[in-house]
């Protein structure tokens, strides 16, 4: 939203209201419906830009907003201060804001008055920017972060149908092979149950980093790219957004569409060519699709834990599209979780290592990868070959025991 000549808000803010209730006090008696405003969601992640209202109620009327709460960041239109806004009964409306580049969470309210009598306050949040290297002691995936000039990490966010605003994954980012070294997320029922949204699965959204994409007649399109102050620029990124590499390669995805079915944003964002590796394509289709559906069968009410990874051991490069991308020699996966399942402890919580069960699977990236069963191994010896140290909220003391472990007879696979 662009800044213009700044107006004088509480004396509009006042003479709008005025007039609302001047012109709205009446009520039809035998009017069956009751007007009513309601919000796509009241809390909004900080790089959010707008949020969709609509209003329900007897056609006849008329409604009449105003916001009466953080006008200084609010507004009905999306290039100018407008405080103020009518329309229809049953049409939709949109409030517009910019990027919260602070750390405070940040309210306003709108109050909608109907011609029929009938009113509603409307509250919302915007939560405040989080650093992108920031994470929480319940968040089980996250592996440690090394250092590297050519390292870049990240965490991207969503919200969720029942108006969460969670993480939605976490990258460690390689701005000189594009291609991400590791991938960790969280895997739980409420991020692949949903699907309220048209199609109500794969989006195939397709784009770079950041993008906001939208269903279109069939397909998708892409409203906007957050371009002010991009974390990962897209000259860093694979241009996959038009198709495949070119190279027999399938554009792999390391975290799964099939496992963010809530919203479309939360699918969208997989899509992210920051979240795409070069995948052999027999590979990609055979023992890896297998590994994916076995952590999906491994969900539990506590959090499945996972990350997913590329090696480079003796790896080439190839161009594609003007972009010059390292091929991962291999890709791992490791699951880590409570073995109760249902415990309601976060990983950091607890020091018994039989509390816990992990398993790791490591394969190399050709037609020639290993069955799923021949590729377990454990945690430790991918960190070995990868030198990341991978789920850092474990109990120190318990840790190299739990990431010992490789029973896939404790998996669901």
């Amino acid at each position: 939203m662009k800044t213009i000549l700044k107006i004088n808000a509480k004396v509009l803010i006042a003479l709008t209201t005025i007039c609302l209730f001047a012109l709205c006090d009446t009520e039809d008696p035998w009017s069956p419906f009751q007007s009513k405003a309601t919000l796509t969601r009241d809390t909004m992640g900080w790089d959010e830009t707008s949020i969709t209202g609509t209003t329900s109620g007897d056609a006849r009327y008329t409604w009449q907003g105003v916001i009466t709460e953080g006008s200084e960041w609010v507004s009905f239109s999306k290039t100018t201060e407008e405080i103020a806004s009518e329309g229809k009964v049953g049409n939709s409306f949109t409030l517009y804001f910019s990027k919260n580049d602070t750390p405070e969470v940040r309210s306003a309210s709108v109050l909608i008055k109907f011609s029929d009598g009938y009113t509603t306050n409307l509250s919302l949040s915007q939560l405040g920017k989080s650093d992108n290297t920031s994470y929480d002691r319940n968040w089980g995936e996250q592996p440690e972060y090394k250092s590297g000039s050519t390292l870049v990490y990240k965490t991207y966010y969503t919200t969720l149908s029942n108006a969460k605003h969670v993480r939605n994954y976490s990258i460690c980012y390689d701005t000189e092979k594009l291609v991400s070294q590791w991938v960790a997320y969280p895997l739980h029922s409420v991020y692949t149950t949903g699907r309220g949204y048209p199609g109500g699965g794969r989006t195939d959204a397709w784009a770079f980093d950041d993008a906001i994409t939208e269903y279109y007649n069939g397909g998708y399109q892409i409203v906007e790219y957050d371009l002010t102050e991009p974390v990962i620029p897209q000259a860093q990124q694979q241009n996959i957004v038009s198709g495949a590499y070119g190279t027999g390669d399938s554009r792999g995805h390391m975290l799964p569409s099939a496992s963010r079915y809530n919203t479309w944003m939360t699918n969208a964002q997989t899509f992210y060519a920051t979240n795409m590796m070069p995948q052999n394509s027999r590979f990609n289709s055979g023992s890896w699709a297998k590994v994916e559906n076995g952590a999906r069968a491994s969900i539990c009410s506590d959090t499945l834990y996972v990350v997913v990874g590329t090696l480079y051991e003796n790896a080439t490069k190839f161009t594609s599209r003007g972009r010059t991308i390292t091929r991962p020699t291999h890709c791992y996966k490791l699951l880590l979780r409570t073995r109760a399942g249902n415990t309601k402890k976060s990983i950091s919580q607890i020091t018994n290592a039989s509390e816990l069960k992990a398993i790791g699977f490591l394969f190399e990236n050709s037609s020639n990868a290993a069955s799923y069963t021949n590729a377990v191994v454990s945690i430790e010896e991918v960190e070995k070959r990868s030198g990341f140290k991978f789920f850092r909220n474990l109990n120190p003391a318990i840790a190299d025991e739990v990431k010992r472990q490789k029973n896939i007879n404790d998996w669901n696979f």
